[in-house]
This record gives C-alpha cells, structure tokens and sequence, in this order.
C-alpha cells in the first residue's frame, strides 16, 4: 500500500494537511482576485517547474472541494494527472488511462449540446446527469452521452474532497478526446445559461488547465537542464520509437514500418485494427484518436503505462520487459 513518504514531492494550498517529514514540499499561495489567474500566479511564485513532475509528485488536498481549481491547474502544468492525497486517502490518479473510452454512451444526442450539468442539485433549464453507486458500473450511457458530448459542461461536486477529486477525473476522463476538455467547477445554482460562452456558470477548469500549460512552455529548458535527471529523459527520447512500441506490444502492417497499431486499443471501438499510429522521421509518433500532437518515447510510454518520466525512462533505458498493451483487448 502506498504511503506519503513513496514521494518526492508534496504540493499543498491553503487549508492542506502537512507533508511528511523528509519529503519536499511546495506551498501554494494563492491571492484574492480573479480565482484562475491567482492559481497561475501561484504556481509560478512557487518556483515549480516541469523538471519537479519527473519524480513522483502528489497534491495534499485541503478540506472540501475547494482544491479542484488547483489540482486542474497541476494537471495543466505537469501535462498527466498526479496523485492526490484526500480525506485521509492516497488517490493514485497518475495510474489511470486519461480517457474514459471504456465506459459506453448511448451515442450521439439527436440535437447538439452546448450546456449540461453532472452532478446535483438539479438545475431548471440546463440538461442535468448523475454520477453514483445508483448508476450502473457510475456512469449510465445516457450519462456518458451528456458528459462527452456537451459542449460546456457543469460540474457540481461533492462536497467531500475525496470524493470530488474522483469525480473530476472521471468526468474529464470521459470528455477528453485527442486532449483534455475540463469541466466547469459549479455550485448548481448559476442562472441558465444564455450562450455559450456565459461566463457565470462557475470556474471555468479548462481555461485554468490552459493557462498552466502555456505556462509549462514559457519555462522552455527545465532548470535542471544538464542534470543527470535531464540526460536520462533525453537519453530515453532517443532511443527509436518503434523499439518502443513492439515493447508495449505495437506491430506494423506496412513494408516501410510508419503505420502502426497503437498500444492503446481500449481507447478504440474496434481494438485499433486499422493500425491508425504513424511514426514520423523525427522519432516521434502520433495516434488522430489519441493524441493531439506528435509524441516522443517518454510522453508515448507516460500516457500508455500511465508512469512518471522517471519511471518511464527506467522501462526505456533499463529494461527489456515487455507489457503487451494490445492483447488487453484481445483478452477482454
């Protein structure tokens, strides 16, 4: 069972349990004004930086829901989920597939949806869902259909911190496509919305998850830039994709070996037959229905196994294993 002193690094906000002794911690501290700007800001007085993400990093949630705008912004800045700790509980979010392509939807909604609501109170006029034990295996199709469809979606969490840190996940697990498409954090009680950009229906977690990524690339080169960490994560980018893939249990179908089956068939209706993965000549690799861009062998093995760049550079550089992703499908 994992334990707070397994990580490297703790992040706390306001209102945060204490770290373990001898684990690194960073506080932060976020000013009154505009709610999405401070969580930026914080960050960066904090001195955060990408490098921090390559070891295992958790965040120590404080009491309620009121960690969610931060968390979305840490899931911004480390471009993966990462660990929580909530309730008493160690929530090991970096471990899950970012996608929800297993749980079924009743298909497309007959008229487009450019508002909806998971999660309760009910509100008049907006197109409401539920999550819970009372839902089959927590999410129903109908439920699934709202959730990954809906334009903009409302989220009204729970009010325990545990509890509505799961639920984001799950829920922008379930509207992500090839990227991440966050929920807005509400209370149920904002007025119907009038448009579709209506800027009353709560904290927008997307545009926080934006603002922290653009962010993570205005850093540039990590401040540890020629450490030995750095020399492992660009050793492991060079080492030729394709390796890589046939290790996650990947094949190709074409003489000139640039069309492969992506390891990740669950995110496919059909088990990724069609063998949608193409390699570039950069040694990067990109799947339309997975990846909004093209990926290197650390950000392929992070989002596949679900690791840290640390671990993925071990499994890159020091092993041989072999971790057939693709006969996860067959074998379902």
């Amino acid at each position: 069972m994992p334990t707070l002193t397994d990580y490297v690094l703790a992040i706390r906000t306001e209102g945060s349990p204490p770290a373990p002794e001898g684990v690194r911690t960073v506080d932060l501290v976020l000013k009154e004004g505009d709610v999405i700007s401070s969580t930026v800001a914080a960050m960066r007085n904090s001195g955060l930086t990408a490098a921090d993400f390559r070891s295992p990093a958790i965040f120590l949630a404080p009491a309620g829901r009121h960690g969610l705008v931060t968390y979305a912004g840490l899931c911004g800045f480390a471009g993966r989920r990462i660990d929580a700790y909530a309730d008493g509980t160690i929530l090991r979010f970096s471990r899950l597939h970012h996608d929800g392509g297993l749980f079924p939807d009743a298909g497309e909604p007959d008229e487009a949806l450019v508002w909806a609501q998971v999660g309760e109170p009910f509100a008049d006029g907006v197109r409401c869902v539920a999550l819970g034990p009372s839902q089959p295996g927590l999410v129903s199709p109908e439920a699934a259909t709202v959730i990954r469809h809906a334009e903009r979606l409302r989220m009204v969490p729970p009010d325990s911190s545990r509890d509505s840190l799961a639920m984001f996940v799950l829920v922008a697990a379930l509207r992500r496509r090839s990227d991440d498409r966050f929920p807005f954090l509400s209370t149920g009680e904002e007025p119907v919305p009038v448009a579709e950009d209506d800027p009353e229906q709560g904290i927008d977690l997307e545009k926080v998850r934006q603002e922290a990524v653009r962010y993570r690339l205005e850093q540039g080169e990590d401040a540890e830039s020629g450490s030995h960490h750095d020399q492992r994560i660009r050793e492991a980018d060079a080492v030729d994709i394709r390796t890589l893939l046939r290790r996650l249990g990947s094949s190709s179908d074409g003489p000139d070996r640039d069309e492969w089956r992506c390891p990740r068939p669950r995110r496919h209706w059909n088990g990724d037959e069609d063998s949608s993965m193409h390699v570039y000549s950069d040694n990067r690799a990109r799947c339309p229905g997975c990846d909004a861009e093209k990926l290197g062998p650390i950000r392929l093995a992070l989002d596949v196994l679900g690791i840290t760049p640390d671990e993925a550079a071990s499994f890159i550089l020091d092993s041989d294993r072999v971790v057939d992703m693709c006969a996860v499908r067959e074998d379902a």
